[in-house]
């Protein structure tokens, strides 16, 4: 015979007293009768829907009868018309609520390039995501407070301006090619004063072959202003901040021009409206030529002219053209 373990007095079945209290059967018989009791009620409820659909109140059935199917159907049309004219309402007011105060006007400016003038007049191609860039860059620039406070300011405008838009590609005869100085030279060598000396000068610089314009729209002065005439190249670094303290602006959005985008500006131009700019004054680019040296530009008597001067020269004719 095993001895019970000390401490420990096992139980069979309900031996022991139940708890007070509680009682199984009865918990369990309560728990059916509650969920039968829910199922009743659910039921109830959908035939009292069925009943409502098939039997709608009068009120509903009378103008049933009351309208023809055409009535109906102009009743219909009626409220897609509403619902269209609350559609365009709210169009139009996240419209008025989106537009620009007022409009730029770009008419004060001496000239206006669109990417459709550069395509035609130069017999090339924008890239298509380039082309829908540039589209978006317009849209911000249109916004763009710096612009307006240019656009009207009257002191600003005594100085003639281009908008242009520039880009670091375009396809030409099927083959994508780059906007460097070097393709600009052989593509339009007759507005060059001298080719051979310009390419025999600057081949082995590194802008030659890999300064490349910016994808972006360009409002740029036609000529040096005059503020920056006869000044050094540092000189004219104050210049520029005196730009941008009087228009609020910031460095970024007054540069000075990199020489590829100066060839490039003169070059558009001259292409898309047969005029020239640059051919009163000197440009006196950011492209550095050697060690030393600052690569100008300007279209002389014969042509296209490109130099390059020291940090410390100052000429009379010689000044930068802002770029915005």
């Amino acid at each position: 015979m095993i001895r019970d373990t000390p401490g420990f007095t096992p139980t069979v079945g309900h031996e022991q007293k139940e708890t007070a209290g509680f009682t199984p059967d009865e918990v369990a018989k309560q728990e059916k009768t509650t969920a039968k009791k829910a199922k009743l009620q659910q039921q109830e409820e959908k035939k009292e829907k069925a009943k409502a659909a098939a039997n709608p109140a009068p009120e509903a059935k009378a103008e049933r009868k009351l309208l023809s199917p055409e009535e109906r159907a102009a009743k219909l049309k009626q409220a897609q018309v509403e619902r269209r004219a609350k559609l365009k309402q709210q169009k139009e007011e996240d419209a008025v609520e989106e537009a620009p105060e007022e409009e730029l006007d770009l008419d004060v400016l001496a000239y206006q390039i669109s990417i459709e003038d550069v395509e035609q007049y130069l017999g090339i191609t924008v890239l298509p995501d380039d082309k829908t860039k540039l589209q978006r860059r317009w849209a911000q620039k249109l916004r763009d407070p710096f612009m307006r406070s240019l656009l009207e300011s009257k002191q600003a405008m005594k100085h003639p301006y281009a908008l242009i838009p520039r880009g670091p590609r375009y396809i030409k005869g099927g083959q994508a090619v780059q906007t460097s100085f070097v393709n600009m030279v052989r593509s339009f060598p007759q507005l060059f004063d001298n080719v051979a000396q310009t390419i025999n000068k600057y081949k082995a610089e590194r802008f030659f072959v890999a300064e490349v314009p910016e994808l972006d729209w360009a409002v740029v002065s036609c000529e040096a202003i005059n503020e920056s005439r006869n000044k050094n190249f540092m000189e004219q670094k104050t210049v520029i901040k005196q730009y941008v303290q009087a228009f609020k602006a910031n460095d970024r959005r007054i540069q000075r021009r990199k020489l590829i985008e100066a060839l490039y500006d003169i070059i558009i131009v001259n292409a898309v409206t047969k005029e020239n700019i640059l051919c009163k004054s000197v440009d006196l680019t950011s492209t550095t030529v050697g060690k030393q040296n600052f690569a100008c530009i300007n279209f002389g008597e014969k042509g296209i002219r490109i130099n390059d001067v020291n940090r410390q020269q100052r000429h009379g004719q010689m000044g930068l053209c802002p770029s915005w």
